[in-house]
């Protein structure tokens, strides 16, 4: 009508139109759909076909392990580059003084390491101008241990053989776990394994000789039936294996341990079936420990003569050379550096001019000590202490 004003809608049909357009914006029915990405469809796969795929797999893996893997070497090169390098080592660090024992009849040398093959040992004891030499032959830490290398057991004797060291101047000795007079059963058994697995390791290196210590009765069993164990431990291992002498290792006196006393050795050779297979290694410090006083004038005559009339001297067969932290008679296995300990130099000095003691190994087995490089110098300072050697000692 003319002259009316026009009429606004009014408020809620001002809402009802928002909302609808809205809605017109927002509707999902309205909005285009994206686009999604096909999936492709797998062919279906035979038995044949997965083989193929996994062949396909391992060749990629394959190719891909022997590009990070560096090429191998010749069999046989690394081995042989490793023994130029030895005997490179040795002429090298190799003494440039004449050898220490001029005409001595003594023969000296160490307990060495065979960290990097049992032939290392070998080297050592000739760069430090040993003549004789001690070693074990496996972990100290472990019952069970792998098979000797055939080829590292090749190259031991290839060594011993070049540098002239003869079998009967070579003392391995035993892991100090084996107990051959453990009244345990179990411990027992393991040591007489232990036992046989050593001597064959010792045919394997061209051996003669095993150095052991006795064992313990631990407070469980009485002496005399502790020595029976030990010698029918002995008879066993030498039943399994022929051909090497088992030498026994006199002890301290320390605890339970067998051995102290040379009535204790005669009684186990006593008992062993084949006597031209036992013998003993005389300890200084242990004798020292166990009331043999070797530090005095008369004292090393005393005591070889002592072993002389209960064991027998065609039973030594080597000698430890070590000094005592301890005093005489103090029971205590603690080995020092020569001259260091209440033996003492003039104690050394007699053992060094004793004739019993020629033509047999004499090892040292003295603790590490920052004043000496290695055992060289004490192999030096012992030569220097006999009487046909004609040199003074080194200054301690």
């Amino acid at each position: 009508m003319e002259g009316q004003q026009e009429q606004k809608p009014d408020a809620s049909a001002r809402r009802r139109t928002r909302s609808k357009n809205r809605t017109t914006r927002s509707d999902p029915v309205n909005k285009p759909s994206p686009v999604r990405k096909q999936r492709r469809k797998t062919p279906k796969t035979t038995p044949n076909d997965k083989t193929a795929q996994l062949s396909t797999r391992l060749k990629r893996k394959n190719s891909t392990a022997k590009r990070q893997t560096p090429p191998k070497r010749k069999k046989g090169v690394r081995e042989k580059e490793d023994d130029k390098k030895d005997n490179k080592d040795i002429s090298q660090r190799a003494p440039n003084y004449p050898q220490p024992w001029g005409s001595s009849q003594k023969y000296v040398g160490a307990h060495l390491s065979i960290q990097g093959g049992i032939w290392k040992a070998v080297l050592e004891a000739k760069r430090i101008g040993a003549r004789a030499f001690g070693l074990f032959l496996r972990s100290q830490r472990s019952w069970s241990c792998k098979p000797l290398d055939k080829e590292g057991a090749e190259k031991f004797q290839r060594a011993c053989q070049e540098y002239g060291f003869e079998s009967h101047f070579i003392l391995p000795h035993s892991p100090y776990l084996m107990n051959l007079g453990s009244p345990k059963s179990d411990v027992f058994l393991k040591s007489r394994v232990m036992l046989v697995e050593e001597l064959v390791r010792c045919q394997q290196l061209g051996l003669t000789m095993y150095n052991i210590h006795p064992g313990s009765c631990v407070g469980g069993i009485s002496v005399t039936e502790c020595v029976k164990r030990i010698a029918d431990g002995i008879n066993y291992a030498h039943s399994e294996v022929p051909g090497i002498t088992v030498v026994l290792e006199n002890m301290s006196c320390q605890g339970s341990t067998i051995g102290g006393r040379f009535e204790e050795l005669r009684d186990i050779i006593g008992h062993v079936t084949d006597k031209s297979r036992i013998g003993v290694c005389l300890d200084t410090c242990h004798a020292f420990a166990a009331g043999h006083n070797l530090a005095e004038k008369y004292g090393l005559k005393h005591m070889l003569d002592d072993f002389s009339r209960i064991v027998g001297l065609d039973y030594l067969k080597a000698v430890h050379l070590n000094d005592s932290k301890g005093e005489v008679g103090c029971r205590l296995d603690r080995h020092e550096n020569i001259g260091r300990g209440h033996i003492g130099l003039e104690g050394f000095r007699q053992i060094m001019n004793e004739p019993r003691f020629d033509g047999i190994p004499m090892i040292l087995e003295t603790p590490y000590s920052p004043d000496y490089e290695d055992y060289s110098e004490e192999i030096d300072l012992l030569y220097s202490l006999c009487a046909d050697r004609g040199r003074m000692g080194r200054n301690l």
